[in-house]
């Protein structure tokens, strides 16, 4: 690796982090953000534009507000057009059919610039008119190397409370928080109870959440280290509050934390959260259940001090483009994007942009983007996943036999728990090879 890690700003989720590529609908109050119609565009052109290809995994609902952006820059100019995919094989189709343009999760850059397959920017970043400094500082953590800038910030999704304002009067801000309400809530009688641990679904972010809050390191080496006390101690504390403090209902299934919160748990139907720890994509689904009823705020301190798992989006290039006409027209393309009036679309869409201008845009507007103004408030304690060749592979062992055996043991013990830890360890070092 050429980056040097910095556990300050390098904790973050993936696996579940693919989530964050999902999201609402357009609203009707959504701009549109042409500055010239797209017939007077082409009739304003003889010649032929100039194609650029793009993939992005926003299957969701977001697609609609990046296509958004996308057709606003297309039809803004006459001399480049973008082809734009929304799939859910993203980073396959990239590979193997030769895109110019992605938007690639903060976790992946790594792993992609190790492999030579994303451009260096920095000549694009100066056509475009725009530089690092006008983002927000954690966004240099993943996109700059020794050398060089191989991606352009789009947007930071992190892990955030939902809360039924009806069952949570005020919103839990430590461990002791979630104790008291569960005793408001006389849980084991009621059958409701403070949140829900679910067995797969946004998972990733919740473990994430106890190893950061508790100050874990696990780097070492260039791989993931879970093969500690520190992290057996956070993975424990994890089973204790399912097991011991019943802060949530055991054996839940895939997506519980959603499905308990929105009322609909299969086989539990007498189960219900009154809040769920989740991300922007989860939001408009919320908001539609609950309306004014939601409340929507930083995660609790469930460890030792407050840290929030978090994740990104970006755009990057794909190191085969040598077309100096096609890398005129992304520079052409960022310089459109990056305007707040069009960047803050991506807040439309429950996403939150990290440019410092739209920021402050969006800030004139809070009631517009509840997620992104909580996040606003957490940027600065937000972790993002280690720089690690291979880190969504490095990852899997922990995401599905160790946090499986986590929520599904009563009573687990360190004895128990560490020789998968080990495995863990053993198998991220394995992966860690190039």
């Amino acid at each position: 690796m050429k980056k040097l890690i910095s556990m300050a700003t390098s904790l973050a989720l993936i696996g579940s982090l693919l989530t964050g590529c999902q999201g609402g609908t357009p609203t009707s109050s959504q701009i549109n953000a042409v500055s010239t119609p797209a017939s007077t565009a082409a009739a304003a052109n003889n010649g032929e534009k100039v194609k650029i290809s793009f993939i992005d995994g926003f299957t969701g609902g977001d697609g609609a507000y990046m296509k958004k952006i996308i057709d606003g820059f297309n039809a803004s100019q006459s001399k480049y057009e973008i082809d734009q995919l929304s799939s859910a094989d993203e980073y396959v189709k990239f590979k193997s059919d030769n895109y110019d343009m992605l938007v690639i999760h903060s976790d992946w850059i790594s792993t992609y610039h190790e492999d030579g397959l994303l451009r260096e920017l920095s000549d694009v970043y100066k056509a475009a008119g725009i530089s690092l400094d006008d983002f927000h500082e954690i966004t240099k953590s993943y996109t700059k190397y020794d050398d060089g800038i191989y991606a352009v910030p789009l947007g930071l999704y992190a892990n955030t409370m939902f809360y039924n304002k009806k069952l949570v009067k005020t919103a839990p801000k430590t461990y002791a928080d979630l104790v008291t309400l569960r005793d408001q809530l006389n849980s084991e009688k009621s059958g409701i109870y403070p949140m829900g641990v679910p067995l797969t679904g946004d998972h990733q972010w919740l473990y994430m959440t106890f190893l950061t809050q508790y100050g874990v390191n696990y780097v070492k080496d260039g791989h993931l280290n879970f093969d500690t006390d520190e992290a057996c101690n956070a993975f424990l504390a994890l089973n204790k509050l399912i097991y011991k403090d019943k802060l949530s209902p055991a054996n839940l299934g895939a997506n519980d934390h959603l499905n308990s919160f929105m009322k609909d748990v299969k086989g539990n139907t007498n189960i219900q959260s009154a809040l769920m720890l989740t991300g922007g994509w989860n939001y408009t689904a919320a908001k539609e259940k609950y309306g004014d009823d939601l409340g929507i705020a930083t995660i609790p301190v469930l460890g030792t001090e407050q840290k929030v798992p978090a994740g990104g989006h970006n755009f990057a290039v794909s190191s085969k483009v040598k077309d100096q006409s096609k890398l005129d027209g992304i520079a052409a393309f960022f310089k459109y994007a990056y305007q707040p009036e069009v960047m803050k679309i991506w807040g439309d869409a429950g996403q939150t942009p990290v440019h410092l201008k739209t920021i402050e845009y969006i800030k004139k507007n809070p009631d517009k983007y509840p997620i992104s103004m909580v996040t606003f408030d957490i940027l600065d304690k937000c972790e993002i996943l280690p720089a690690l060749y291979n880190v969504r592979e490095q990852i899997k062992y922990a995401n599905e036999t160790v946090y499986t055996m986590v929520i599904k043991t009563p009573n687990l013990t360190k004895e128990q728990l560490m020789p998968e830890l080990k495995k863990a360890t053993e198998s991220a070092a394995e992966l860690a090879q190039k």
